[in-house]
């Protein structure tokens, strides 16, 4: 059973309004590039897609459960979100799936759990989003951060509170009837991640199209998670 790296955990512990703790692979650290990858939010449903008490109660007591859900994902293969995430990077024909997820960080930027499949954050929710994301950052160190989700970008200008600088812009190759954006965040230590955002990887989302936009963006990064 493939676990997180808990190395970090101590320093997310001090991250004010960080919910969970991080998938941290076991050789992120070590890793050549540093990828970190972000999900959305957590569904607190039913199978029925009805709001569950009981799952979302356990969802914000529960620091584990990013982590829980991720090797859920490795080891059954449950959810579109991960799958077509996977077959992003990976050649279908040898997917090294447990590898992938070894090398990568990743959460879920929102951190309110959602209630109900069409319920959407707040813009209060994409500010706490992006205040603890500027101190996961100074704490994981990835180089390049790479959104599942297009509109993640509300609330960006809360980021001005703890002196980091942004750029964004939408580009404009359109896929799957959407246009990935790319930006770079610049902080207060010189330090700068770049950052792309593209479609949400559970609906309406071709792999084969947003892998070729990525190895044309960032083709080491490409490489490195398909070796």
């Amino acid at each position: 059973m493939t676990t997180s790296d808990k190395q970090f955990d101590s320093q997310f512990d001090k991250v004010e309004n960080l919910v969970h703790y991080l998938w941290i692979g076991c050789n992120y650290a070590s890793a050549p590039k540093r990828v970190l990858i972000m999900g959305d939010s957590h569904y607190t449903v039913n199978d029925e897609g009805e709001f569950c008490l009981e799952e979302y109660d356990r969802c914000v007591t529960d620091k584990e459960y990013t982590r829980g859900i991720i090797n859920c994902a490795i080891e059954e293969g449950s959810w579109k979100f991960h799958t077509n995430l996977q077959k992003t990077f990976l050649d279908e024909s040898d997917m090294d799936v447990e590898g992938f997820w070894n090398k990568i960080a990743s959460y879920n930027f929102i951190q309110e759990p959602m209630k109900g499949t069409h319920e959407v954050p707040s813009l209060a929710d994409y500010e706490t989003a992006w205040k603890c994301l500027a101190d996961v950052v100074q704490i994981i160190k990835p180089d390049v951060c790479i959104f599942v989700g297009l509109r993640n970008d509300k609330g960006m200008n809360i980021l001005e509170e703890k002196g980091v600088k942004y750029s964004i812009q939408t580009l404009d190759e359109k896929i799957n009837n959407s246009y990935p954006k790319r930006g770079e965040l610049q902080f207060v230590d010189g330090n700068k991640l770049p950052f792309y955002m593209i479609h949400h990887t559970a609906q309406y989302y071709s792999p084969q199209l947003w892998y070729d936009f990525l190895n044309k963006e960032i083709p080491e990064v490409v490489s490195f998670l398909d070796k």
